[in-house]
């Protein structure tokens, strides 16, 4: 059989009783492969899972449909097909009974063509045990002529979209159980583990303190409490670990109680890396939650890894005009692994690096209130793949919603360790968004190296550079750098044109960007929204930064071509292209 299923947020997760009884994989699309018996060779089913649209539906929530040919007695064919076409499959649901078989008879192949008839003849079941075997029965009625058949099959090859992972039916120890749901406990010390199967409550500030390790399964949902009379966040302090490694067709969701804006405050890893906001030789205070701090001098420390994972609708206020941002990284180490992420309709920034010298890569922002990557407080890491989309149709943004905001320090540019980041292939585009709101805001005595960016669509200007301290890193008219360089870049229109220039900086910004090596401007070419189009000329001339961390591609932007949805089955929100 060969199936094709389609990429989504469900996981295949091992479902077991509390007594230890059925086992079973969750109806998931992650699934792939032709499913058979080598000693029924000839003989398949070919099965399609297609997971309901609703964000907000359980695991394995969706329509199972099967379709087998095989032939009757007298040799000539049968075409059946069966599906659950009434009953949704509910949470846990590990086997699916009573689904109709259908058989097809008549119909014209070529034109014009006629469709075939077909009457129920029997019903189905299915169970999925594990990535490697699927259990189909037909119990086929005696008018049909077919006999009852058992297919134990399994796939031809093992799809790496499969994960089979023990979900339990009853809350982990130290949670506590709410209705349906498992509360975190304030205080995570130890190990943690939350296995599929279940709902995650974060409820006011739920912190992973020092020495202790919070691991989540793929296919789980951590959701802010409901009662918002705290913040309600997750904090990775000093020393805590977080292993949040989803896939592609089962990430990992933090979201809030509502699909609205700042519904739940967010996620919080502080680290023991560089800060330059430090006083007194104590460590960096985060400026919404005093009570956190982060930084130092080990700048390979691990806070652990968050991979293939979304945080949706965050940004609750923790104090007056404080909004925690959907990721806020805190003198984070370069031990920290971070890709495939994406913050989404958070009520202020996506991505915020306070110091630190975590490298990401496959990072996502759309729809934030705010800007989209903020780099401040000496952070100096390596970012590659960056992709940015404001285009929120409710229209609620600050007054200044960037792409990328960059600071060094405000009080004196040239404050040590300088921000100074290494940043390739990011794609910028803005649709509709606030009056204010650019491509890049580099300012504060910002350095940094910077390739492959495009800009389109901002209804302030493309780029934009403030400062003093940051036009001397930046060079001068014809000569970019040493400090701070754009080059190999591409920049499309924004309403209030290209580049801020002003009589008043010691030069203009667009004679500085052309003096950077491979620039271009020009008519973005797209289709859709942002998928570059066959032909853009933005799809050459990219040379990386000269570091062991980045993968060397001769492209601008985000994207290989128009091909390249990299993003696709694990983003939400993310208008179609």
């Amino acid at each position: 059989m060969l199936s094709n299923f389609r990429k989504s947020a469900l996981v295949a997760a091992m479902a077991f009783a509390a007594s230890g009884a059925q086992a079973g994989v969750l109806f998931n699309d992650g699934l792939d492969g032709a499913l058979f018996n080598a000693a029924a060779s000839g003989r398949g089913v070919m099965v399609d899972f297609i997971p309901s649209a609703n964000l907000n539906s359980p695991l394995g929530a969706g329509t199972f449909f099967g379709i087998a040919f095989t032939y009757r007695p007298d040799g000539t064919s049968a075409f059946v097909t069966f599906q659950n076409e009434t009953t949704p499959i509910a949470d846990g649901q590990t086997s699916i009974t009573g689904m109709p078989v259908r058989l097809f008879n008549g119909g014209t192949f070529g034109d014009p063509f006629t469709a075939p008839t077909n009457s129920v003849v029997g019903t189905a079941s299915a169970t999925i045990n594990s990535c490697e075997s699927t259990q189909i029965m037909l119990d086929m009625t005696d008018a049909s002529g077919l006999a009852d058949v058992t297919f134990d099959y399994g796939p031809i090859g093992v799809s790496g979209n499969c994960t089979s992972i023990a979900a339990n039916v009853s809350c982990p120890a130290t949670t506590t159980a709410v209705g349906d749901d498992c509360q975190l406990p304030a205080n995570i010390s130890g190990n943690l583990y939350l296995p599929a199967g279940k709902q995650y409550i974060v409820e006011g500030q739920v912190s992973v303190t020092s020495g202790a390790t919070l691991t989540i399964a793929p296919g789980v949902t951590v959701q802010g409490s409901s009662n918002n009379a705290v913040p309600n966040f997750l904090a990775v302090l000093n020393g805590g670990k977080i292993f949040a490694n989803g896939t592609a067709n089962a990430p990992i969701t933090f979201t809030g109680p509502t699909p609205t804006k700042g519904s739940w405050a967010g996620v919080v890893l502080a680290g023991t890396s560089i800060c330059n906001d430090a006083v007194g030789g104590a460590q960096c205070q985060f400026e919404a939650v005093p009570g956190i701090t982060y930084g130092g001098s080990d700048l390979t420390d691990s806070s652990g890894s968050i991979r293939y994972a979304r945080i949706l609708y965050a940004g609750q206020a923790v104090a007056p005009d404080e909004e925690l941002n959907a990721l806020t990284l805190l003198g984070v180490g370069s031990g920290t692994h971070l890709s495939y992420i994406q913050t989404d309709h958070g009520d202020d920034d996506g991505f915020e690096f306070f110091g630190g010298t975590v490298n990401g890569h496959h990072l996502v922002c759309s729809n934030m209130t705010d800007d989209c990557f903020d780099l401040d407080q000496g952070y100096s890491g390596n970012l590659q793949f960056l992709f940015s989309y404001q285009g929120d149709p409710d229209g609620s943004f600050t007054n200044d919603p960037h792409g990328m905001e960059m600071d060094n320090d405000s009080g004196n540019n040239d404050k040590e360790p300088r921000t100074n980041p290494n940043v390739s292939n990011v794609t910028l585009k803005a649709q509709g968004m606030g009056a204010n709101g650019e491509g890049m805001r580099m300012r504060r005595g910002l350095g940094g190296t910077f390739r492959g960016v495009v800009i389109d669509g901002y209804a302030d200007r493309c780029i934009n550079i403030d400062d003093a301290g940051t036009f001397t890193q930046a060079g001068s008219a014809t000569a970019q750098g040493p400090g701070l360089t754009l080059q190999n870049s591409f920049i499309g229109s924004c309403a209030a044109g290209q580049f801020q220039d002003s009589s008043s900086d010691p030069y203009l910004v667009s004679a500085w960007y052309n003096a950077g090596n491979g620039n271009q401007t020009g008519e973005i070419m797209v289709r859709g929204q942002f998928m570059p189009a066959a032909g853009a000329p933005y799809l050459e001339g990219n040379e990386v930064p000269n570091n062991a961390f980045f993968v060397p591609v001769p492209y601008k932007g985000a994207f290989a071509g128009p091909w390249d949805t990299w993003y696709g089955g694990w983003t939400v929100n993310i208008p179609a292209n």
